[in-house]
């Protein structure tokens, strides 16, 4: 089980502690192994690394551990720049999604805005697998952000999977111009990211 947490002090400083950054303290909460399922303080069990590559820093971070004392299972605490299970960051991502609908050319206008504007490199086959995954999850997508909008217009049911993207994407634009935030909560709510398989 993965949680994010926010980095204040932003990515460089994150990345410059390494281990000595103040990671959240082990958290007292209800242990996700079903076997277990009891409320446990968890203690911190080491660290691991995993890739990210973004505008701002292309490399390894370190992820912060923290174990059940009961049964074993860990959890660990993703800074929120990360999104879990993917190397690209969450703001990139989204905005490959977002300018692939919204920019005149669709996929190839959206590679050469994000080339220019980030100077970093995405292949078209990358940014086709996101808006692809976006678009086949935007059923649960919708179901998510009914649990953190209160009281949301969701698009039309009758309307096609690709117009249903395009205008969820306008009301999480329009809701949370900090995508981290969006990501943060909607991950919290759902325990899935925007791009997780629906099933």
């Amino acid at each position: 089980m993965q949680y994010i947490f926010n980095v204040k002090e932003g990515i460089h400083k994150y990345i410059k502690l390494g281990k000595h950054y103040s990671f959240p303290p082990p958290p007292i909460k209800r242990c996700h192994n079903p076997k277990c399922n009891k409320t446990v303080h968890f203690r911190k069990h080491g660290f691991y690394e995993r890739y990210f590559y973004s505008s701002e820093y292309k490399g390894k971070v370190l992820i912060r551990r923290y174990i059940c004392p009961l049964c074993g299972c860990t959890i660990s605490y993703i800074p929120h720049f990360c999104l879990p299970g993917f190397i690209n960051a969450v703001k990139h991502i989204f905005e490959y999604i977002y300018y692939s609908f919204y920019r005149e050319g669709s996929i190839n206008s959206a590679i050469k805005h994000l080339n220019l504007e980030y100077g970093i490199q995405i292949s078209r086959q990358t940014l086709y697998y996101y808006r692809k995954k976006f678009i086949k999850n935007i059923d649960m997508v919708q179901n998510g952000i009914r649990q953190i909008i209160r009281g949301v217009k969701l698009p039309d049911k009758t309307l096609e999977d690709i117009e249903k993207a395009r205008n969820v994407l306008a009301i999480v634009i329009s809701e949370y111009p900090d995508i981290h935030l969006f990501s943060q909560k909607y991950y919290q709510a759902t325990t899935k990211t925007f791009l997780a398989s629906a099933y």
